[in-house]
């Protein structure tokens, strides 16, 4: 059973939903404002949080720093308005794992919530298990993804990475020397071809690049291909 809880003032949402869920191997709760939300997260089993940017109290950003705090790697689905760019770049660069944009379709909310988990509850099992030989080099850079215990070693120290990023950067790894559309990308670590926005790649990349230690204004590990996508250098 999924523990999802919601963090959004329209409590019509939350009765739709909640009766969506119900015959779906979903546990739904709400809370009307950020301070509930967090509360409830601190002290209730969460397994993924739906969150609102406006919001009383205080917005989504604060909400999502908090969040974060509370627990590094919760699943974070933020939820917009539909032609909001700018929240759900912040939001991305922030940590959300995740958007959609209101109004939205429950059954598409269904797919997200059930996508991000199998790749969350994929990377806690590895985790459980003993490190193993399936890995992936960079020599070039440095750099070893252990693919069974989905961590990375940058020049010898851990690198603290989301669900998506290290997706992501398992991707550009395993293609290094390639150029990738930001569509490739999108559907590579997604694995569903989400109606995306075109800065979506461009936050995650600008995640791994910063981890990485990579100059974002002359990158050398992971360089822009104008009007094409990214490389991941050799």
């Amino acid at each position: 059973m999924i523990q999802v809880h919601m963090i959004d003032d329209d409590e019509e949402m939350h009765d739709l939903l909640g009766d969506y869920f119900a015959d779906e191997a979903i546990e739904f709760s709400a809370s009307p404002t950020p301070s509930q939300g967090l509360e409830y997260v601190r002290k209730h089993p969460v397994d993924l949080v739906l969150l609102d940017f406006m919001m009383p109290e205080m917005d989504g950003f604060e909400a999502c720093r908090q969040l974060r705090n509370i627990n590094p790697l919760l699943p974070i689905i933020m939820l917009t308005a539909k032609k909001d760019d700018y929240n759900r770049i912040v939001g991305l660069e922030l940590g959300a794992d995740d958007y959609i944009a209101k109004p939205f379709n429950p059954r598409e909310l269904l797919a997200r919530i059930k996508t991000i988990m199998r790749r969350f509850e994929r990377s806690q099992q590895f985790l459980q298990q003993a490190p193993s030989e399936n890995q992936l080099l960079s020599e070039a850079h440095d750099l070893v993804l252990n693919l069974d215990a989905r961590q990375v070693l940058h020049q010898g120290e851990a690198l603290d990475l989301t669900t998506t990023e290290f997706d992501m950067l398992h991707c550009l790894v395993e293609n290094a020397g390639i150029v990738l559309t930001r569509d490739a990308l999108m559907n590579k670590v997604r694995g569903l071809d989400f109606d995306s926005f075109d800065r979506t790649i461009d936050v995650f990349v600008s995640r791994l690049r910063q981890k990485l230690g990579d100059n974002p204004r002359k990158p050398e590990i992971i360089k822009t291909i104008r009007g094409v996508g990214y490389l991941f250098t050799k």
